[in-house]
């Protein structure tokens, strides 16, 4: 038996045409549409009917860039974002004490060193102040560095001697550690955590970001950085879940990536760091340090990986936040490119938040994607923020959306949770209002990244990420009509609904 559903008196936003005013849904794909009250001639057809009282509609919007599994643990982990001083995460480590009497190791997440006056993580000896009878393992919100009392470097077997190991003046461990010794660490955190909690979490993660308009998203799961078993898991949980799954393993292993039938390989591999740990390979040192960050693997092995996956036929993804890291991947297409030149695999660059003019000309001929993060600016950019401390008045040409797009840059949009939360709205609202004015985009241009450039980015584009006949009836519906209102208030706009080929899987109006 067909389902058919007839949603009419809305405004069906599509790019470079006149908006739909209804849409006749059939067995969750986009049958029919027109304007006015033109419905009239087939309304006897339809089974359901939805009176959207003159509200936007926006096709589904995608996250390409999430890293679930670890943002679902922060239900059944201490959630340490927003904490403005080592008192408040005291404060939270008692509560969390009281709230958990049974537990015996404190698993935090989200904390961001810029949002703490201090200025920099607690150490060993801080985190011995707060208590001396509970493991502590707090890791940073980019999740670069993790922070561990006394008691929770013995009980989980931290190697001393391993690389990213931080000391004090003494010699002795200080508590906070980076690199190879903190992804050992967050591995045996993460395997902690017993399968029905974590199944538990990730379902109750993938019922609220419908509720922000999410039906699509990109995870980047397992790596070095994280564990293994996640990008497994989520390859057995996705058809389970309420949303689309698009799995990202990252890895450069072809054979793992080819078992499991992926069409892309990289993920969120590092190239480099972060700019909050200093680790993101730039040109110049950071301000007021004698460093540049650094490079995770050679020219020549980049350059071998992806070859290999022009010679497989892969799509490529993989983590490149500052330049010289963008650099070492944009000179690997090309050797690539050069070998292959009728390739049409459509390669990805995670993040790619600082570049510059020539490398975004060589990107751009290329068909480089750059998969980014509005909200970064959101949360870092400007005057007196993050990114201004760590690159002076570099910060200026952080995440430069404009010129991105005027030199033919297709950009998705993501949020690299849990680093910023899964709010496609949030990310919009900050390509459009971004505190560097020349940088900023309109709202199309900003909505596109979370829908039409989200779907091109995995060769979607003819099913999803826009409304059109044909096409899979994804859609979102906004409490606000966000071209027309102020653009500094998209913020405050809210999803009324989310419908998932066909059904509403919620709804507020």
């Amino acid at each position: 038996m067909e389902n058919k559903i007839l949603l009419y008196n809305g405004s069906f936003k599509r790019f470079g045409n006149q908006p739909y005013n209804w849409l006749g849904i059939t067995n969750g794909i986009i049958t029919d549409a027109g304007y006015s009250d033109t419905y009239s001639r087939c309304i006897d057809e339809y089974t359901e009917k939805e009176d959207l009282g003159g509200q936007l509609v926006l096709p589904g919007f995608y996250d390409c860039h999430a890293h679930f599994v670890q943002t679902a643990t922060k239900y059944i982990s201490l959630d340490l974002n927003g904490c403005k001083d080592y008192t408040d995460i005291k404060n939270k480590i008692e509560d969390w004490i009281i709230k958990n009497p049974k537990t015996s190791i404190i698993r935090a997440f989200g904390l961001e060193v810029s949002d703490l006056e201090e200025g920099s993580y607690p150490t060993r000896k801080i985190l011995d102040g707060f208590t001396r009878d509970y493991s502590i393992w707090i890791n940073s919100r980019d999740f670069h560095c993790s922070m561990l009392n006394t008691r929770a470097i013995h009980e989980l077997k931290v190697p001393l001697t391993m690389e990213g190991m931080e000391y004090y003046d003494n010699g002795t461990p200080s508590g906070r550690i980076y690199g190879k010794v903190n992804a050992l660490t967050r591995k045996k955190i993460i395997q902690s955590y017993t399968s029905s909690e974590r199944y538990k979490s990730i379902v109750e993660l993938s019922q609220k970001i419908i509720k922000k308009g999410v039906t699509r998203i990109h995870v980047m799961e397992g790596g070095f950085e994280f564990y293994e078993n996640d990008a497994e898991d989520m390859n057995t949980y996705k058809d389970k879940l309420p949303v689309d799954i698009k799995l990202f393993y990252s890895t450069i292993d072809f054979d793992k990536v080819e078992e499991m039938e992926l069409d892309f390989i990289g993920g969120d591999v590092y190239l480099d760091g972060s700019f909050t740990s200093k680790s993101a390979a730039i040109t110049d040192n950071y301000q007021g340090l004698d460093t540049n960050g650094e490079l995770y693997f050679t020219q020549e092995e980049i350059k071998e990986f992806i070859l290999k996956s022009y010679e497989k036929n892969l799509n490529t993804t993989m983590h490149a936040v500052g330049e010289r890291a963008l650099e070492c991947l944009i000179c690997a297409h090309e050797y690539a490119a050069s070998k292959y030149p009728l390739s049409r695999l459509r390669h990805r660059v995670e993040h790619a938040e600082l570049s510059s003019d020539s490398q975004i000309d060589r990107a751009s001929k290329l068909g480089l994607i750059f998969s980014m993060q509005p909200a970064y600016e959101y949360m870092y950019g400007g005057p007196g923020r993050m990114y201004e401390s760590r690159l002076g008045q570099r910060y200026k040409n952080t995440n430069q959306f404009r010129k991105l797009i005027d030199k033919g840059i297709i950009i998705c949009g993501g949020s690299d949770s849990d680093l910023t939360p899964i709010d496609p709205l949030l990310g919009i609202h900050s390509a459009v209002n971004h505190p560097v004015a020349e940088n900023a985009v309109s709202v199309e241009e900003a909505v596109k990244f979370f829908t039409l450039n989200a779907a091109f980015s995995v060769k979607e584009e003819s099913k999803k990420g826009s409304i059109e006949i044909g096409k899979t009836a994804d859609l979102v519906i906004l409490d606000k009509d966000i071209f027309e209102i102020d653009p500094e208030t998209i913020i405050s706009a809210k999803v009324a609904a989310t419908i998932k080929n066909g059904f509403i899987l919620y709804r507020n109006f």
